[in-house]
């Protein structure tokens, strides 16, 4: 008797089981049949009865995944073949591949996509398009300081010096304002608004004769010492400025200084690094223009940057990342740097050589100050230069944790890039958080 209890005790439970079932089955028969009574057509009706029936529509087959060209299942025909063995299992393969995809859906070119990541002890995390060249933009500016650091030092200061061919009566000077140039990428307006006040100072309200140049010498934004020397005697002159000082000419240059000169001023600049500061957190690109300049131009960074990283290249790193030399040239017209990613592995590392391992001495960091990274999404403490163009996003840097990056990103909308970037960096970070513990 008791088995027999027991027995319907577990036939009620599926009878109370099985209600709310057949309640649902009921309230879509009762749904669908007034949604028939409100159509008088007797084809829907029979429809409607169909579907009284099977309330549930069948849930459709998903198409099978397409072939990956790669032969690797799983990833995208874009991945490099050699290395997808290798990789296919790294985490860091896996937020490469959701990033190239995401650049792909929003019409960003894969052949132009060139991206590397790497560690502080040279492995090799990932990467796509190595060894191809691709514009740089203002990434050239971690060239400029690199050259400029190893040819001055960090400590170097620029010096600027103003003489006179003349001698003062009264407030005026009856020669010529002769401005001895040092080459300082900086020297701005407000320098000369200081060189009138110190005149002004010295009691001198008139120059007899003109601003005569000796380069290298250039005001910022102008583009050679003739047109500064022009640029230096308007703002003199200018009625309206604080301390006015009348000309008797305009500007032009000279080829060496006169005999006889008598010094007024001289100006110190701030030390290298500090420029370079301004010039990488800014992207000043007229600061960028004199420094180059200075340094005897593009093709002569072309060649330096091409003996640097090929001849010299940084020992501790993987040997796939070595650059051959037309991973480094100039674009079309010769005006635009092109470098590979791998190119650019090595300038990093050899930027941190010349900072003594510091970045930050000469480079904006994500948290800190006023640069254009406080404009990203990126995680607090990467330090990174950043450059724009047409289409395109570029960034080299380093990771709070040390981890080495290069993004040569080509997309139609750069405020999606960015956003694809940030993302993309906050992944690489979390991924390595749980490698490193």
């Amino acid at each position: 008797m008791l088995s027999i209890l027991q027995g319907l005790s577990s036939q009620r439970r599926f009878l109370w089981a099985g209600i709310p079932l057949v309640c649902s089955l009921a309230l879509g028969a009762c749904w669908n049949n007034r949604s028939s009574a409100e159509t008088p057509s007797q084809g829907v009706q029979a429809e409607v009865t169909a579907a009284a029936q099977n309330p549930f529509p069948p849930i459709p087959t998903p198409p099978p995944p397409l072939p990956s060209p790669s032969g690797t299942p799983g990833l995208p025909p874009w991945w490099p073949r050699g290395q997808s063995s290798q990789w296919q299992d790294s985490p860091y393969a896996v937020a490469l591949s959701g990033f190239l995809q995401g650049l792909a859906a929003q019409g960003g070119a894969l052949s132009q996509q060139g991206i590397l990541l790497w560690t502080a002890e040279g492995e090799l995390l990932a990467e796509h398009l190595l060894d191809r060249p691709l514009p740089v933009g203002a990434l050239d500016q971690l060239a400029l300081s690199l050259m400029a650091l190893e040819k001055w030092g960090y400590e170097y200061r620029f010096q600027t010096r103003f003489y006179t061919t003349s001698h003062r009566s009264g407030q005026r000077l009856t020669g010529d304002l002769v401005v001895v140039g040092g080459g300082d990428p900086y020297f701005r307006e407000a320098n000369v608004a200081e060189l009138a006040r110190h005149l002004h100072n010295l009691g001198i309200r008139q120059i007899d004769g003109e601003v005569k140049v000796v380069p290298p010498f250039r005001l910022l934004g102008q583009p050679d010492s003739l047109a500064s020397a022009r640029r230096l005697a308007e703002l003199l002159r200018d009625p309206q400025g604080p301390y006015p000082v009348t000309l008797g000419g305009s500007g032009s240059t000279l080829r060496e200084l006169p005999e006889e000169i008598h010094c007024l001023a001289g100006y110190t600049s701030l030390r290298l690094g500090s420029l370079l500061q301004i010039l990488n957190g800014g992207n000043d690109r007229a600061m960028a223009e004199a420094l180059l300049a200075e340094l005897a131009g593009r093709t002569a960074l072309l060649e330096y940057l091409q003996q640097r990283l090929v001849a010299q290249p940084v020992a501790h790193l993987d040997p796939k990342l070595a650059p051959a030399q037309l991973e480094i040239r100039l674009g079309p017209g010769g005006q635009e740097l092109y470098l590979s990613p791998r190119a650019l592995a090595h300038l990093w590392e050899h930027l941190l050589e010349a900072t003594d391992g510091d970045p930050r001495r000469v480079l904006p960091v994500a948290g800190v100050g006023h640069s254009p990274l406080q404009l990203r999404a990126l995680p607090p403490g990467t330090i990174a230069q950043v450059g724009s163009a047409a289409n395109r996003l570029m960034m080299v840097g380093q990771l709070p944790d040390g981890t080495r990056f290069v993004l040569l990103n080509h997309g139609p909308d750069l405020g999606v890039l960015r956003q694809h970037q940030d993302q993309f960096l906050q992944q690489v970070l979390a991924v390595g958080e749980p490698l490193r513990r």
